[in-house]
């Protein structure tokens, strides 16, 4: 089996369509897609591996060697998903979810910072308060 058969096995298992490929792949030729399909002519490297990118679960080595199976299991393809630093994807959202909180937390911290001075501020004018009416000779209760 070639590689157009086997992207063509592919397409059938994902239901599909040419037209949807094609149009995916930013081609303006109707007849391209078909005639990989059936082997009438091959299909360019860089074709391919806009595939392979449009469509992640698809096993390269299975397109280009016929080694494994078509798919690709989501374990898998989590691991080969990975960027630079390691993360899968669903671990740079929560990444972005953790910096969200972390930032939500330090405004927070900021804000009761801020009422802390308030009220240092407010403790202090009420100390004065009461020396004046002390020494003015205001007698006070509490």
């Amino acid at each position: 089996m070639s590689i157009n058969h086997r992207l063509a096995e592919f397409l059938r298992q994902k239901q599909i369509k040419q037209k949807e490929l094609r149009l995916k792949l930013g081609l303006n030729s109707r007849q391209q897609v078909n005639n990989w399909l059936h082997c009438i002519s091959p299909i360019p490297a860089k074709h391919l591996l806009h595939i392979f990118c449009l469509y992640p679960e698809l096993n390269a080595n299975w397109v280009i060697h016929q080694i494994g199976t078509p798919l690709i299991d989501q374990k898998t393809l989590r691991q080969i998903n990975r960027n630079e630093y390691g993360f899968c994807e669903d671990c740079l959202e929560k990444e972005k979810e953790l910096l969200l909180l972390q930032r939500l937390i330090t405004e927070q911290t900021e804000a009761i910072n801020q009422h802390n001075r308030e009220i240092g501020k407010l403790e202090e004018q009420n100390n004065r308060l009461k020396k004046m009416l002390k020494q003015a000779g205001i007698k006070i209760e509490g």
